[in-house]
Order: C-alpha cells, then structure tokens, then sequence
C-alpha cells in the first residue's frame, strides 16, 4: 500500500469536511430550530462563492471579498425568509420543501443569467501560494489556513450556541417551539435570524473554498447533497453529530474515491442507509427521527 498515498488523500477529506462542515451546521441548525429541510442551502453557498469572486476582481483583495459576500448573504436569506418562508411555516412541510426547492431553482437561474455557464477561477492569495511539509509532502499552505479557519468558526457556533443567551434561547426553541413562545422567546425572528446565519455560514465555506473548489453552477447540488447525508449520519437538529457526520461523509469521499473512484458515492450512500437502520438518530444517538 502506498501510504503517502492514503496519507495525502485523508489530508483532502479532513481538509474537505472542515468546509462541509460549516453548510452541514447551517443546514441542521435551521432543521432544528424551525423544522426546515432547506433545499436551497447549496445554492446559497454557491451564490456566496460566485459573489466573493466578483468582489475580489473589483476590490482586489481577497479576505474582504469573502466576509462582505458572507455578510451580504447573510441580509439576502433573512430578506428571502421574511418574504417566502416565514408566511409559511406553520402550514406542512410540502410547502416548505417545494418553496425552497423553487428558490434553489431561482438562484441557480439568477446566476447563469448574470456569471454564465463557465466555471470560475479564483486565485489563491499571493501570501499563501507557498506549500508546506508534512511528513515529507508537500501541501498548498492556503489549504491549511483556510481549513483553520472554518474549523474557528464552526468551534464560535458552537460557542454561541452552548454558553450564550441566544444560544439558550436557540435550545429553548428546538427543545419546544411552543413552550419557548410561552414564556417569551420572540420564536418567529429568532428563526429568521438563525436562517439568515446558515446562508452566512454557507457563503463563507463557498468563498473560503473558492480557491480550491472551482467555481461553478453544479457546486451547490454538491455540498447539498453532501450536507444532507453528514446531518443524516449525525442526527437530525444535532450539531455535534453534524460535525462528525461533515467528517465520516469527507473522509469517505476521498478515500473512497481515491481507492474505488466512481462507486464511493455507493459507498457513502450505503453506510447512510445502513445508520437509518442502526442508529436512526445518528452517530451520537441524539438526533430525531421525525
């Protein structure tokens, strides 16, 4: 076996599962909190990606671009959710399913019609073109840094969420929305604000990734797809099992695509129908299961 090899392509699935996982968080904070299966989270992540390219050839600088995009996605899906959703949330869940399905469509439309078709490249920031050793490999130093720096952040959600009072309140309201309502939790805004956040922490994964992950209009069915299966191995409207799951799902494809090429998507999909059949409620066995 070679195991340079193995080395370097594990080394791309934890590097991988640390931008997973900041759409899988976004994307299980939302179920857990409002009970949404978000279907336009890819395509909010690729929207964030296309827009951090654009604002890094009009501002010229790269590390701007990527949080004024996030941050602007972040209005955008508060702005979305007020109009398409919030209407809507106490109705079934079809609703929910085909409205956002309908706004992946639309946003996948709005971008071919204003970038195009064509794949997108973004350079990596002259800074961090450099490669690094390890255990005598050499690996793109960007990858590193950005890989640190989503892992950061995904550590501040949770921060937010364990020890903050919004946190509490975000608990408060998955445990039992109608209690929670009860006793004062303005529930309908905190949904919105925590949809406007997943959007945010999509973008910032589009654009921290950028670099690494051609830019383009399949990007977002990918990480969707992605995203949904690591929240199924985690349990659903669990965090930490989320997290994990970002990872196994990561660590999976690129081994697994490594060693068997076009059947580790078989392989993913078969240890996820094999967790729905042991754990149903994930690799922690704390997440629902309805």
């Amino acid at each position: 076996m070679d195991w340079n090899f193995l080395f370097v392509i594990a080394l791309n699935g934890v590097i991988y599962g640390s931008f997973l996982l900041l759409p899988t968080l976004g994307l299980s904070l939302v179920f857990g909190l409002a009970r949404i299966v978000n279907f336009a989270h890819g395509q909010l992540y690729a929207l964030g990606a296309y827009l951090a390219a654009s604002l890094m050839r009009t501002i010229g600088a790269f590390w701007p671009a990527v949080i004024v995009a996030a941050l602007f996605m972040v209005l955008f899906a508060v702005a979305v959710e007020r109009v398409t959703i919030a209407p809507i949330r106490n109705r079934s869940d079809i609703y929910t399913l085909l409205v956002t399905f309908g706004l992946g469509l639309m946003i996948v439309g709005g971008i071919e019609q204003y970038w195009g078709t064509a794949a997108v490249l973004v350079p990596t920031p002259v800074a961090l073109q450099d490669t690094v050793t390890i255990l005598g490999n050499e690996y793109p130093a960007y990858r590193l840094v950005a890989a640190a720096l989503s892992l950061t952040v995904a550590a501040a959600v949770f921060a937010v969420v364990q020890w903050t009072p919004v946190g509490l309140r975000i608990r408060a309201v998955a445990d039992d929305v109608e209690m929670a309502g009860a006793i004062g939790i303005n529930t309908r805004w905190l949904m919105t604000v925590v949809f406007g956040a997943a959007a945010g922490l999509a973008a910032l994964a589009g654009g921290l990734g950028s670099p690494i992950f051609t830019v383009n209009l399949g990007m977002g069915s990918s990480i969707l797809l992605d995203s949904f299966l690591a929240v199924i191995l985690g349990g659903l409207g669990n965090l930490p099992g989320s997290a994990i799951g970002a990872f196994i799902v990561a660590l999976a494809k690129n081994i697994g695509g490594g060693y068997l090429s076009d059947w580790s998507i078989a392989v993913i999909f078969g240890a996820v129908g094999l967790m729905l059949i042991v754990r149903p409620r994930g690799v922690l066995g704390r997440g629902r299961v309805a």
